[in-house]
C-alpha cells in the first residue's frame, strides 16, 4: 500500500475481527477477564481500546512511524514535549498561539526555558512549524534537522496545515510530527484530537506510559469520527489545495489587499523551500487588509465564509486572526478554504472586499478562476 489514498482505507484491516466493512464504534469502558482471572488484550478503556488503535494504524501508516492519538492538538503538543523533557525550547516566531501559551505556562512553572535557537544545548528542543499559523511560513525541515543533529538538538514539527498527504517530516529527519486531528484529518468539524508521529521506540514507550499515566486518550466516538473523516483525506485536501491556491493568486493581484500569505506563491518566503518538500500547497491562506477595522468589516460582509476559529473541514471559514492572537498583523484575515464551488467562494470574498473603507466601493480584481 505505497499511496495515501489507499492505506487511509485499508492500513487498521486485521485490527479486529469482523465482518463489518464500516469500522464498528465500541463504547465500554472495560472488557472481561478470562475463567482464570487473567486479562487479555484490553484491560481498561484508559489504556487503550480496538477504535484507537485502527486510528493509530492509519495514521502511523501515513506518517511513516508510530502513532499515539489524544483528546486535543495541544494534548500531543503537550505529551510529545513533556516526554523529551528538554532543559530549553526554541519557538518560531509565527506559531500557533496555543503552543506559544503552553511553552510560556510551562516556563514560569520551571518545566524548562524558552529560548531561541543559539542557546539550544544537547537534549533540547526544536519547535517547527510549517507552513505555519497564521503566515503559511515555510521553514526547511531538512536543513533545520541538519543543524540540530550537530548540537543534539531535537526536532518536532507541527505539520497540520500541510497534512501527511503534502508533507511528511520523519522522511526529512524530524524526530517527532504532530498534528490537531480536529483540523483536516477528521475533516468534518464535529470531533476534537490530536496525533503524534515517531520512529523512536523509546519515546513512543515513554509517550505511550505518559498517557496511560495521566489519562489523555482520545475518547471512542471521537475515534471513530476521526478514522471516518480520514478515510477522505486525501480527495479534500487536493480539492481545498487547488481552491485555496486559485484564491491566492487572484487575491494577491487585488488592490483592496495590501499582503497575501500562501506558500504557493512564487513571492512568498521560501517558495521554492515549499515546492521541494512538500507535494501541494494546502488549503490555508491569510491575506491583509489596511487596519483592524477595515478586516472586521470584510468578515462583517462574508457569507458563505463562516466567521469561526479552527480550520481544515469541508466548510470554508474565516477569522480575524488578531482577536485571539496577539502576535498577528492587525489587518490580517485567515482563511480556510473548503469544499464549496470555487466560483461562490470568490463572489463571497469579492462581495466582502467591495467596500472596506466603510467608503465608496472599489472594484476589486477577483475574478472566477481560469
Amino acid at each position: 500500500m505505497n499511496e495515501p489514498a489507499t492505506r487511509v482505507l485499508h492500513a487498521d484491516a486485521g485490527i479486529e475481527d469482523s465482518p463489518d466493512i464500516a469500522p464498528p464504534l465500541h463504547l465500554s469502558t472495560t472488557y472481561a477477564r478470562d475463567a482464570d482471572g487473567e486479562a487479555g488484550s484490553h484491560v481498561y478503556r484508559r489504556d487503550h481500546h480496538l477504535t484507537s488503535e485502527r486510528l493509530e494504524k492509519v495514521l502511523g501508516e501515513l506518517e511513516g512511524g508510530t502513532a499515539l492519538v489524544y483528546p486535543s492538538g495541544m494534548g500531543a503538543i503537550a505529551a510529545v514535549l513533556r516526554s523529551l523533557n528538554p532543559a530549553r525550547v526554541c519557538l518560531p516566531d509565527d506559531v500557533y498561539h496555543g503552543t506559544r501559551h503552553l511553552v510560556t505556562v510551562e516556563t514560569e512553572l520551571g518545566r524548562w526555558e524558552q529560548t531561541d535557537l543559539y542557546e539550544l544545548e544537547p537534549g533540547d528542543v526544536w519547535w517547527v512549524e510549517s507552513p505555519s499559523n497564521p503566515k503559511c511560513l515555510i521553514t526547511d525541515i531538512a536543513a533545520t534537522v541538519a543543524a540540530a543533529r550537530d548540537r543534539g538538538v531535537k526536532v518536532v514539527v507541527d505539520s497540520t496545515f500541510a497534512t501527511p498527504i503534502l508533507q511528511q517530516p520523519l522522511q526529512l529527519g524530524a524526530d517527532a510530527v504532530v498534528h490537531a486531528t480536529t483540523k483536516f484529518i477528521n475533516g468534518h468539524s464535529d470531533a476534537m484530537g490530536g496525533m503524534a508521529v515517531t520512529n523512536d521506540d523509546t519515546l513512543v514507550e515513554r509517550m505511550r506510559s505518559l498517557r496511560v499515566a495521566d489519562g489523555s486518550l482520545m475518547g471512542n466516538l471521537e475515534a471513530w469520527l476521526t478514522l471516518r473523516g480520514v478515510r477522505t483525506l486525501p480527495l479534500r485536501v487536493e480539492r481545498q489545495s487547488s481552491s485555496a491556491e486559485a484564491i491566492a493568486d487572484v487575491l494577491v493581484r487585488d488592490p483592496r489587499v495590501t499582503k497575501v500569505w500562501y506558500p504557493g506563491l512564487a513571492d512568498h518566503p521560501l517558495h521554492d523551500v515549499a515546492a521541494s518538500q512538500m507535494s501541494g500547497y494546502g488549503g490555508m491562506l491569510s491575506f491583509e487588509v489596511d487596519s483592524f477595522e477595515a478586516a472586521n468589516a470584510v468578515l462583517a460582509r462574508l457569507k458563505l465564509f463562516r466567521v469561526a476559529t479552527s480550520l481544515g473541514g469541508v466548510e470554508s471559514l474565516a477569522e480575524h486572526r488578531r482577536r485571539v492572537d496577539d502576535h498577528a498583523p492587525e489587518g490580517l484575515i485567515r482563511l480556510s478554504v473548503g469544499l464549496e464551488s470555487p466560483t461562490d467562494l470568490f463572489a463571497d470574498l469579492d462581495r466582502a472586499l467591495g467596500t472596506q473603507d466603510g467608503g465608496q466601493e472599489k472594484k476589486g480584481a477577483i475574478r472566477s478562476p481560469r
